[in-house]
């Protein structure tokens, strides 16, 4: 279990993911094939005046720090060097120092070439991760050893965390056309007679969790195996150092099915972490055009219901790694200030970012210098607000039921009604939570569910159920022509793998398919579990939950609405997702005695049962009597 008694919550966790010096110099170079990179930029990151900038202007107080990419030792040398001098600069500066290691490949070059760690598919072929790097055997004894070591180095640097990336066992499966395609995880000798010494079978070449009982087997094992060895290196990290904090990158584990593609198990490894980090695609953008609200609320909320007390943060991004140029400094704030009003800390993304000629380069460049005090004004209020978000419990009345396996096993027929639902909410300014079947259901007025309700599920009397598939207009959706031909699912997958493969060997394939927008498509699909609903599938879905409590929201455009209890008081915490200050409306059940909190502003008060104000970027209600 952590032992480490560092605080981390709302206000006093601030972390920045900040990969800088001469690996990063160096990956960007080979996974992006010679892209140009801002060196000037990557270098001051790691000494006094990129400390100072993410510290006392961006009011950052942990910050991510890269010592080993995963280069052979002949070339990294020089970056494990770079981390021991870089952390001590940022820990006298008032920050902590997490180090990163990757845990699941490595590049595939110099002394790395003899090495035989490898994760194989079920044609016995090397697997990629990106261009240069190839995905190794989690059940390699060597590759064990050696990231034992990566941990005894960041321990010895004097670094107060280790983030583990990419905790995933093998393979990803790719996920197109509404099916999986080929395998998943490592196929080699070691990892087969593992999985038939548990299960008595072969590792299925196919992956098919909707209905084939071996896949289901195959990727729970898959799944427990990922868990095991992330304790196992978690331990070895508290054994060198009680007070080390523990963190991986649980990466999309709720918008996107990580349990399959990568056997992430968000509830189980987080009972390793002190602190849950997941990396995802929910930057806060509303688009109004295209009718798509990218929000980081309903991977918040999710995670929260499955982590139960271990600390979640998010490090939400656009588009994703070498695609997104340094975003403004209001998405920025809206992003923060969501995940604060949800409970949860965001990780400023600070790296990997390219200017608009494609050459890469870091938040801390002298140019951004409004991002950070943007970010930096944010934090400070968090700060302040800090004690507001401690020992309370969520208020919400209407409850989204977790799926549990029936997610990961039946995505695509029980994922869409499941998003859409947290969507709706969110555009009707609906307080709502997650809940699980082990949670308390008795605050809660309607539950919501997207699968079959779990046996022997104890519901209050007096509580509105209500199946989603069964409202007008939220028909499940049915099974994809390619889900159920078996042939054509097989030539398809084969196809896939070929695209897939030429993106990371042949730079005239990357071009193209990023080009054609392939890439967000179907590598790192993120924009279709945005659009919302129609008017009216909303309208259906608010008629079915009936009357509800509490106060009530309106505004012109979408505002993100939390409501909380804290002792004998209530908050109200309003996000506001558009693009510029709106004015709200908030009515009360009854008349309310409340103070007003605002990023920047002085506190006010109100009486009264209606509260009109405008909203920047948030607004906190503290309801007194």
């Amino acid at each position: 279990m952590p032992e480490s008694t560092v605080r981390l919550a709302v206000g006093a966790h601030r972390p920045i993911y900040l990969w800088a010096g001469p690996g990063t110099i160096r990956m960007n170079r080979l996974k992006f094939m010679n892209a140009p990179v801002n060196e000037a930029v990557h270098e001051e990151a790691h000494a006094l005046r990129g400390a100072v900038r993410v510290i006392q202007e961006a009011k950052c107080n942990w910050v991510y720090l890269m010592y080993d990419w995963g280069f052979p030792p002949e070339i990294e040398a020089q970056d494990w060097e770079s981390f021991r001098q870089a952390t001590p600069v940022y820990q006298s500066a008032g920050a902590r120092v997490f180090g990163y290691i990757q845990t699941s490949n490595c590049v595939y070059s110099g002394s790395y070439l003899k090495r035989d760690w490898y994760a194989r598919d079920p044609r016995g072929r090397r697997y990629p991760y990106y261009t240069g790097r190839t995905m190794t055997c989690w059940q390699h004894p060597e590759w064990r050893e050696h990231l034992r070591t990566m941990v005894e180095g960041v321990v010895g640097a004097g670094a107060d965390g280790v983030f583990f990336d990419n905790p995933w066992y093998g393979m990803a499966p790719l996920h197109s056309a509404g099916t999986w395609l080929g395998g998943a995880g490592c196929y080699c000798e070691r990892c087969r007679a593992a999985f038939r010494a548990a299960a008595g079978i072969e590792i299925p070449r196919h992956v098919a969790p909707e209905d084939d009982e071996a896949s289901r087997s195959y990727l729970r094992w898959r799944a427990d195996q990922t868990t095991a060895i992330l304790a196992e290196l978690a331990n070895h990290a508290r054994a060198l150092n009680p007070a080390i904090v523990i963190s991986a990158n649980d990466f999309d584990a709720v918008m996107r099915p990580s349990f399959v593609a990568y056997g992430i198990d968000l509830a189980a490894l987080a009972r390793v972490q002190d602190v849950v980090m997941i990396e995802d695609y929910g930057l806060v953008q509303w688009q109004p055009q295209t009718g798509v609200l990218a929000n980081n609320a309903i991977t918040i909320r999710t995670a929260l219901s499955l982590v139960k007390g271990t600390h979640l943060s998010v490090d939400p991004y656009d588009k994703g790694i070498g695609f997104d140029q340094v975003y403004t400094p209001r998405r920025y704030q809206q992003s923060i200030a969501e995940a604060a009003a949800c409970g949860a800390s965001m990780v400023i993304k600070g790296t990997e970012f390219v200017e608009a000629d494609g050459t890469f380069t870091l938040l801390t460049a002298e140019k951004y210098g409004a991002q950070r005090e943007a970010i930096g004004a944010l934090h400070r209020w968090l700060m302040e607000m800090a004690p507001l978000a401690s020992d309370r419990e969520n208020l919400a009345p209407v409850g989204l039921l977790h799926p549990q396996d029936a997610l990961w096993q039946r995505w695509d027929r029980v994922a869409p009604l499941y998003f859409d639902a947290g969507l709706a909410l969110l555009m009707q300014r609906v307080p709502w939570r997650v809940v699980t079947p082990e949670d308390d259901l008795r605050g809660l007025t309607a539950l919501l569910h997207s699968a079959p309700l779990p046996q022997g599920l104890n519901l209050p009397e007096s509580m509105q159920v209500v199946s989603l598939a069964a409202l007008p207009g939220w028909e499940r959706p049915a099974a994809s022509f390619v889900a159920r031909h078996a042939t054509f699912r097989n030539l398809y997958a084969g196809i896939a793998d070929a695209v897939f493969r030429a993106y990371f060997d042949y730079r005239w394939a990357r071009h193209l398919i990023d080009r054609l927008g392939l890439t967000q498509k179907y590598f790192i699909p993120n924009s279709t579990v945005f659009k919302i609903p129609s008017g009216s599938r909303q309208t259906a879905l608010l008629s079915a939950l009936g009357p509800l409590p509490g106060p009530r929201v309106l505004a012109a455009e979408p505002v993100l609405v939390e409501h909380w209890q804290q002792g004998n008081t209530q908050q109200l915490h309003l996000v506001n997702y558009a693009e510029a200050p709106q004015e709200v409306t908030v009515t009360f059940e009854r008349a309310v005695n409340a103070e007003v909190y605002r990023p920047g502003g002085q506190p006010a008060t109100f009486q009264g049962q209606q509260f009109t104000g405008e909203i920047d970027v948030a607004l906190i209600l503290r309801i007194t009597a």
